[in-house]
Order: C-alpha cells, then sequence, then structure tokens
C-alpha cells in the first residue's frame, strides 16, 4: 500500500474552509482507480493545521489522480482571511500495519504521528522489530488501542512515520501508564536508533472515508 501524507495550514478564520477542501478531496479521490481511503486530521498544537492521509493500491495510481491537478481549484474556493499553504507532502509505502477491534476504526477519534529518520540504514532491522514489540504490547496492555502502522519513505531509506490510532486522547494517554509498555519505553531509548528524537504530534480525527 501506497500513502501520500498532506500537512495543510489556514490563516485566521479559514480553518472551517480548509477543513472542507480536505473533505472534498477525497470525495474527489473517490472517483479515481486504486484509492482506498482518506483520514483527515486536526493538529491539537496547531489549530489552523490539518494533515491528511491517503491510501493508495500503487504509487501509480496516486500519480495518476494528481495529474489532474485537482487541488489548486479546491483551495481557492476558501474565502475570508485565509491564507493556505503546503507544509509537507510527500509518500510513503506501508511495511508494518497492526490492527485491534476492527469495530472501533470508525469511532476512533485520536491519532498521534512521529517522524523518524534513522542515524543509519544499518539499524532498519532493529527499528522494524521494535516496532513490531511495542504495537503488539499496546494491542495487549491499552484498551483503547485502535491501530498502528509504520510508513517508510518512498524514497528516502532512513526516514519513517509511525502512525497510531487510539479511541480517544484519554485512551492514547492512559494506555502508556501500562508497566509493560513503560519498561518497553525504557529499554527502547529512540538514541537506539536515531541521533535526534522523533518529532511527535497528536490529532483529532475530523473526517475518515
Amino acid at each position: 500500500m501506497y500513502v501520500d501524507r498532506m500537512d495543510l495550514t489556514a490563516g485566521l478564520g479559514g480553518t472551517r474552509g480548509l477543513e472542507d477542501v480536505a473533505i472534498g478531496l477525497g470525495n474527489k479521490r473517490k472517483e479515481a482507480g486504486g484509492f482506498l481511503g482518506q483520514s483527515v486530521a486536526r493538529s491539537y498544537a496547531y489549530p489552523n493545521k490539518f494533515t491528511v492521509l491517503g491510501q493508495w493500491s500503487s504509487v501509480e495510481d496516486a500519480w495518476a489522480f494528481g495529474a489532474h491537478a485537482v487541488l489548486p481549484p479546491l483551495i481557492d474556493g476558501i474565502t475570508g482571511l485565509a491564507t493556505v499553504q503546503l507544509l509537507r507532502f510527500e509518500g510513503y509505502d506501508s511495511v508494518i500495519e497492526t490492527d485491534g477491534a476492527s469495530s472501533l476504526i470508525s469511532e476512533a477519534r485520536f491519532e498521534q504521528f512521529a517522524d523518524w529518520t534513522l542515524s543509519s540504514i544499518s539499524k532498519a532491522s532493529g527499528y522494524f522489530q521494535s516496532r513490531q514489540e511495542l504495537f503488539a504490547l499496546q494491542q495487549t496492555h491499552n484498551p483503547g488501542f485502535v491501530a498502528a502502522r509504520l510508513y517508510r519513505s518512498a524514497g528516502i531509506p532512513t526516514k519513517f512515520l509511525m502512525h497510531m490510532i487510539f479511541r480517544d486522547k484519554v485512551a492514547a494517554q492512559a494506555g502508556g501508564t501500562a508497566p509493560e509498555l513503560r519498561e518497553f519505553v525504557s529499554s527502547h531509548p529512540a538514541s537506539n536508533y536515531a541521533i535526534v528524537s522523533p518529532s511527535i504530534e497528536a490529532y483529532s480525527i475530523v473526517h475518515r472515508l
């Protein structure tokens, strides 16, 4: 599976318009071949920032849709004090997928992204194994766990996006208190894999397609 990630911001007064744009993009994508789904999330840290995560059967399907240049006309529809900026547009391959109860995905309202850059490609094997263990521990010891994904940059072999999905913000915070998870984090510090600690950001889901 190929995943593309778009980070968008709107100026003062434009957040509702930007949310509508992100949802409209998903509706357009539904008409494209190879489109599997999309989530739209709003950052808790930056209220005017939205992240759109699209899922595709292949990179070729995503590129074919992108050739239609749908985004600019949608953005042009935002009025008022909004100034829309595209902060990020990146593509990834999905390498690990761990799911809890499938019935929870439609109710999940909290997601967390962690951007990792490994110190070297030789760290990848150990990093993969550690993420599999972490996801399994979340699945076992956190009742609010819904799903976890690890995406690898489609073009930069040391760059990863860790994507965690929880029922809500409270559940995500409570899961970290389990002794098994605390022990894992203590014995697997970020410095084992990366020079710089991952950038972690929390989001509220506003639409899932």
